[in-house]
């Protein structure tokens, strides 16, 4: 995470990147479970000192997004139907050690549902957009992180809410768009200069390359876009 802080240069490419991946992935599951259970306990957030260390600067929230307020209760509802109607085939098909063992199975994979939803939902509500003085950081919950030089940016769109398919609303391909979002359809999408340096992203905590367009959601994506241009150096 030291390099994460660097808002100037970008982090170098893993060079073990499948092993650089598998502990980012142990490092997201960690504090997923941490921010479930101090949740339950009313303990410090892990997300809350996160935000924090995104820096200071005028923030951009991610609370409102359409899944948000039925993710919880959906996956919680999923265990009361779904794994119970699963544990009930189970009890017909299987016998013995084998049932035992797919029980098990079946419960851990149904309490790793709730911890997960629980600690994402947490994770959104306070990990926000920052946009300091010279660079804007985006970030999406615990797993995606952006560093954009605001020299670097060149412009920044509201995407089309109404749009069946944003990509050919703002007339792009996927594989030109680095989309940073959980489930919701991303509202933002900033242009980045041509050969710009310093702009970086990250997911797992490792450093990916960072297309030519940012698509990416937020709340109140004209806000952000107005912040946004105004922050920007003037062009020389």
């Amino acid at each position: 995470m030291d390099s994460m802080n660097d808002t100037t240069t970008s982090p170098e490419p893993p060079r073990f990147f499948v092993a650089a991946w598998f502990i980012g992935a142990l490092r997201a599951q960690r504090r997923m479970w941490s921010e479930s259970a101090c949740k339950w306990t009313r303990r410090p957030l892990p997300s809350t000192r996160y935000a924090q260390a995104l820096g200071a600067g005028r923030r951009f929230e991610l609370h409102c997004g359409s899944w948000m307020g039925v993710l919880v209760p959906m996956v919680v509802f999923s265990q009361f139907v779904d794994v119970l109607l699963a544990q009930g085939v189970i009890h017909v098909v299987a016998h013995g050690a084998q049932a035992l063992e797919l029980h098990l199975l079946l419960l851990s994979g149904s309490v790793w549902m709730v911890v997960w939803a629980v600690s994402l939902r947490g994770a959104m509500r306070h990990v926000d957009h920052v946009l300091g003085l010279h660079t804007l950081t985006l970030a999406i919950g615990f797993k995606q992180l952006c560093r954009i030089p605001l020299a670097a940016i060149a412009d920044v769109l509201v995407i089309d809410s109404k749009a069946a398919d944003w990509h050919d609303a703002c007339q792009l391909k996927p594989r030109e768009v680095t989309a940073f979002t959980a489930f919701d359809k991303p509202t933002l999408l900033i242009e980045l200069k041509a050969g710009q340096t310093g702009a970086w992203w990250a997911r797992q905590g490792v450093p990916m390359p960072l297309r030519r367009w940012v698509a990416v959601y937020v709340d109140q994506a004209a806000a952000m876009r107005t912040a946004v241009l105004a922050a920007l150096p003037p062009a020389s």
